[in-house]
């Protein structure tokens, strides 16, 4: 209902004041510094922000209320990138993902699979469908902030010690496209089940009790060493045991494979040193654990110190340095041989700049007997996360069908991540029908069954037919949320259906600029009030609304949208988002929250 409302009132104009940075004039001038920035200047449109600031400089403001005057002669709504700036981000010394001017930056969006190397197990269909510039506006016309970006070593690194340069520059451009949409990417080097490489052969000659493998994505062919182990599986991908042996050879340097890995890693970041549109390079997606966990613990914290020192190395030159999100490496083809929490202390690097990146699939796809609350499995990450001295980030989580009970689930989820101000990226935008993760054995051939997987924009199967977004995981997604705050948020509260939200967030210095998103129309049931706010601007921008404002004076401070249902005085009492809880035991494997541990998708 919001959606259909905001694309009847999109022809409305901008506000009056345009969002900018008091260093913005001095930014730059004859160092390296400005160099990067003049990058960043060509990236995220600020030359717009210019013209607009000479077509609103004459606006007369209005009269109570708080709220600035739309501006004359504006028509039409903005792009996000207009309005919106993708500053450098760095983790704060309270545990918090911050922008180099110290505001809260929370990172939502959604998973992008395009640029990578999944196993094509029916010639007839692609595994991967092009992300588009129609993706893009949608994505930033849903509010999102950020996508996690999937690339696979295959693709950089197609040969040894070749680095693929053309794939850097498709991976270049996709980053760009998301930066002119006012889209952060975090580019993650991504695998399931190792490999490509992995895929049965010969489905007849899989024993009983076992089903041919499908291939996934991950390492190049020559950095797959299966030791002639059987691809067939018992059931999960992770569990053949040719998949058990590339990860230990991998992890155990088997022939340099993983040291080539930590180059691939460097070209990465040598590639993107200096590029704020880039939020940070994930390491390793869902690394699995293929020995018991004591023993794989030391070659783990070996692979994330080289990944480390490789990326620090590559990107010394720059004027920050990007976050890496690091995973735990996890059981899932043999859960009796425990998780590997990657520990800073234990491995012996900084923590600084460091994001704990689990993914949440409690409640989405569970383990058998087990049954772990989304909730519950949030607050054990920021409990584990703040032991290690790490912020938290959630780079998966996501639901597939749109029954009642999982649309509760939905709710919930959003719910949760914003009253602990959680940030993460749901799976995922879109899944091509020849993708492994719906292409299924049927006796000795790979079959692509319809109708297709409900992700966030959906397609028919087996033809890739569009069906367009799903909307009622989109208007969860796309609630209204601060993108930058000043100081730290003590209460985040957002209603998809309404629209009507209600941040407070506290700060120790005047002048701040607060950025937030909102899906919702500039109307009497949406207006935007403040408290301790000034300079509250609404610009109209596809698919909703950013609002601007200026922090008054150091301390409590709020912005509603609608209806006022938190504010700083209730604040003070009844503060939601957690400041810190109660530390876990940091280290490997055979913990309690190995018990915790669910199944994951990407």
């Amino acid at each position: 209902m919001l959606r259909s409302a905001i694309m009847r009132n999109r022809d409305v104009t901008a506000g009056t004041s345009v969002p900018g940075d008091a260093d913005r004039a001095a930014r730059g001038a004859g160092s390296r510094l400005g160099a990067w920035c003049s990058r960043a200047f060509e990236l995220t449109g600020w030359p717009l922000i210019a013209l607009a600031i000479v077509i609103v400089s004459s606006a007369t403001p209005a009269s109570g209320g708080g709220l600035g005057v739309r501006a004359s002669g504006v028509p039409g709504a903005a792009k996000v990138s207009d309005v919106v700036q993708l500053r450098p981000l760095s983790t704060s010394a309270d545990l918090r993902i911050v922008d180099d001017l110290g505001r809260d930056v929370l990172l939502r969006g959604a998973n992008v699979n395009s640029l990578g190397e999944y196993w094509q197990g029916d010639p007839a269909h692609p595994s991967t469908i092009p992300v588009t510039d129609a993706d893009w506006a949608e994505m930033a016309s849903r509010g999102m902030s950020v996508v996690r970006l999937i690339v696979t070593w295959s693709r950089i690194e197609p040969q040894p010690g070749q680095i693929d340069q053309l794939y850097l520059d498709l991976v270049d451009q996709t980053v760009q496209a998301a930066a002119r949409n006012g889209v952060y990417t975090v580019i993650d080097m991504h695998q399931d089940a190792y490999s490509p490489f992995v895929a049965t052969t010969d489905p007849a000659s899989c024993p009983a009790g076992t089903v041919p493998g499908k291939g996934w994505d991950g390492a190049p062919a020559w950095a797959t060493l299966t030791d002639g182990a059987s691809t067939c599986t018992p059931g999960d991908r992770y569990a053949a045991p040719a998949v058990f042996a590339a990860f230990n050879n991998f992890y155990e340097n088997t022939n340099g494979i993983r040291d080539h890995f930590v180059q691939s890693w460097a070209a990465v970041a040598d590639r993107f040193a200096g590029r704020p549109e880039v939020a940070g390079f994930d390491l390793l997606n869902e690394p699995a654990v293929t020995k018991p966990a004591a023993e794989l613990e030391p070659l783990y914290d070996g692979l994330i110190r080289d990944a480390l020192v490789a990326i620090r190395s590559a990107e010394a030159g720059a004027p920050f340095e990007h976050l890496v999100f690091v995973e735990p490496a996890l059981p899932m083809g043999d859960t009796t041989l425990g998780l590997v929490v990657p520990d800073p202390n234990r491995i012996g690097v900084d923590p600084t700049n460091v994001v704990g990146a689990p993914h949440n699939y409690a409640e989405s796809i569970g383990i058998p007997g087990l049954s772990v609350r989304l909730e519950d499995m949030n607050d054990l990450y920021l409990s584990l996360t703040r032991s290690l001295g790490v912020p938290l980030w959630l780079g998966e989580y996501g639901f597939w069908d749109t029954n009642p009970e999982t649309l509760d689930k939905v709710a919930r989820t959003a719910a949760d991540e914003d009253r602990k101000a959680i940030g993460g990226a749901w799976w995922q935008w879109r899944q091509s029908c020849g993708d492994p993760h719906h292409v299924q054995w049927q006796g000795n051939q790979v079959v692509v069954p319809g109708p297709g997987d409900t992700q966030l924009h959906r397609l028919g199967c087996p033809g890739n037919i569009d069906l367009g977004p799903t909307e009622e995981f989109l208007d969860v997604l796309g609630r209204g949320y601060p993108r930058a705050s000043p100081g730290r948020i003590t209460s985040l509260v957002s209603d998809p259906a309404s629209g009507q939200a209600d941040l407070v967030a506290d700060t120790g210095a005047s002048g701040g600029q607060l950025v937030m998103w909102t899906p919702t129309p500039d109307d009497p049931a949406h207006a935007a009030q403040g408290e301790n706010l000034t300079n509250i601007a609404s610009f109209a921008v596809e698919g909703g609304r950013i609002i601007t404002a200026t922090v008054a004076s150091g301390g409590c401070y709020a912005l509603h949208v609608g209806t006022v249902t938190v504010s700083c005085a209730a604040s003070a009492t009844t503060t939601t988002v957690p400041a810190t809880l109660p530390g876990t035991a940091s280290g490997a494997g055979q913990g309690q929250a190995v018990a915790a541990t669910p199944r994951f998708a990407g």
